[in-house]
């Protein structure tokens, strides 16, 4: 067996956060190492815990979750991924919680089942953006046409969360194309990341996140 994956939750309803921590020590490599409630207090929690994983509630009173994501984010790149969870399904938050930084986003209401995989697809590397979270992501009105079958094809590898080196020697293409494609994508549907990107290819049905 290897190393326990560590884990911080920052969640102010006490119950919620009570459930998470008793779903994640039923998995035998996941290990709840700190908690809090209050935003203020993420960023020096996540600095003295050293976690994998940050398990992240937008509307904590103190500090939004939005600020610590990008905070967190900014201080340590891939070695803390971020799960952001929300209960707020408003397309203006929703894009605010993808414009976060984030690793994975959650709607409160998805089963345990899907909680579960989207923390082993996040410390996988992968963007995860749930089904209901997909739904009502509204990207602004395009600027061109349907997106060809070619940017279909890497919107999916992107949520994948390959980089466009390995979606150019994947698809046998250069890295200048990749990035052309990508490009012209984000612009005809105004995708600012690649959460939003993940967001679009689950919504359009070129990606399946389960």
């Amino acid at each position: 067996m290897g190393e326990p994956t560590r884990i911080v939750i920052a969640e102010d309803h006490v119950l919620l956060r009570e459930g998470l921590k008793m779903l994640l020590a039923t998995q035998p490599l996941l290990q709840v190492v700190a908690e809090t409630g209050d935003g203020r207090l993420v960023e020096g929690m996540v600095r003295e815990a050293r976690p994998h994983l940050l398990m992240l509630d937008l509307g904590l009173p103190g500090k939004h979750g939005v600020e610590v994501a990008s905070a967190v984010k900014a201080a340590a790149g891939d070695a803390v991924k971020v799960l952001v969870l929300t209960g707020d399904l408003s397309p203006h938050s929703v894009r605010q919680a993808l414009a976060a930084g984030a690793d994975g986003y959650m709607h409160k209401s998805e089963d345990t089942s899907e909680l579960l995989s989207a923390v082993q697809a996040v410390l996988a590397g992968r963007q995860y953006v749930s089904r209901r979270i997909a739904q009502v992501f509204k990207p602004e009105a395009p600027t061109g046409p349907a997106p060809t079958p070619r940017e279909q094809e890497i919107m999916s590898l992107v949520a994948r969360g390959l980089a466009n080196k390995e979606i150019a020697e994947l698809l046998e293409l250069s890295v200048a194309t990749v990035r052309t494609h990508r490009q012209n994508f984000m612009e005809k549907f105004s995708l600012r990341n690649a959460a939003e990107i993940t967001a679009y290819a689950v919504q359009q049905g070129y990606y399946n996140p389960g």
